[in-house]
């Protein structure tokens, strides 16, 4: 039951309370992660979700680049409000939780990951055709054209990304009915929703004149996990077995998806999170949490 009203709450801020945890001024060790691995949409039952998601989040990929408008559009200076924008954004998107950070050495992949499906994709776009009247597809069409045909060279010079997290919903009910096409696909979806966010921002980074380039689960040039960490989003929580750990919020626990946007627009950055102590649980999960003040 909703208790209190939200209406105060700066929209920036999102559905968790974030601002609340504790924060460090250092950055986490990232190598004591394991590199990120693409997730696969490969499903054994030919009914899964998974199936028609996977073409989903590679269009995504596709388009995930593109051309960068020539005359820059008019934005704040005040690097704090850009973020706020941005993170706002993020959030009218569907986005869970959203981080900005400075992107870290150690999270740009030595060998990026591509999603298989592209290239297939994209020479489905190329043989196409616009087969609607609709008032500017044809406009719309030769733009998504244009981004399938960009060449993904080196991101050196983005040196800020946009984080973004997708919490999974909740699990279906063992026997359940009308569960069985969607079981077993909560990191797909979670993953897909995230890359669309990441793609829609991007775009508008383009837009408004700024290089940008949108990372999914399934093609990437940097490493979610440890982006997720260096914007605060989550902690590397070492434990045993072949996994090795997990990365974990404070909120959502393991139980989302990761998207990114890495740009040289340049933001205020946001602060990793800390190990907690009392004071701090007491802060972020104690009665204000319990109470939803």
């Amino acid at each position: 039951m909703r208790l209190f009203s939200y209406k105060g709450r700066p929209f920036h801020l999102g559905p968790y309370p974030h601002e609340r945890l504790a924060r460090q001024t250092s950055l986490p060790d990232l190598a004591a992660m394991p590199p990120m691995q693409r997730l696969s949409f490969d499903d054994p039952d030919p009914e899964s979700l998974s199936h028609a998601m996977a073409r989903f989040i590679g269009m995504f990929d596709v388009v995930r680049d593109g051309q960068v408008n020539p005359v820059a559009g008019e934005i704040p200076n005040d690097l704090v409000a850009r973020s706020q924008h941005l993170k706002s954004a993020a959030y009218y998107f569907d986005a869970t939780a959203a981080g900005v950070c400075r992107v870290p050495a150690q999270a740009r992949l030595a060998e990026p990951i591509r999603n298989p499906m592209v290239a297939a994709l994209a020479a489905e776009l190329e043989s196409g055709q616009v087969k609607t009247f609709a008032a500017g597809m044809d406009m719309i069409y030769a733009d998504v054209l244009d981004s399938a045909r960009k060449v993904h060279g080196p991101i050196d010079s983005h040196d800020h990304a946009l984080v973004f997290a997708v919490e999974y919903w909740r699990d279906p009910g063992e026997n359940e009915a009308g569960c069985d096409w969607i079981r077993g696909t909560q990191a797909q979806r979670a993953a897909m929703l995230a890359a669309q966010t990441a793609v829609l921002l991007s775009s508008y980074l383009r837009m408004l004149g700024f290089e940008s380039r949108a990372h999914s689960a399934t093609c990437a040039d940097v490493d979610l996990g440890r982006l997720a960490v260096a914007s605060g989003l989550g902690q590397w929580q070492s434990g045993p077995g072949a996994d090795g750990g997990a990365l974990v919020n404070p909120y959502m626990g393991s139980r989302f998806g990761l998207a990114a946007v890495t740009t040289n627009l340049t933001m205020a950055p946001d602060q990793p999170l800390a190990d907690a102590g009392l004071a701090d649980r007491i802060r972020s999960h104690g009665p204000r949490w319990w109470l939803g003040v």
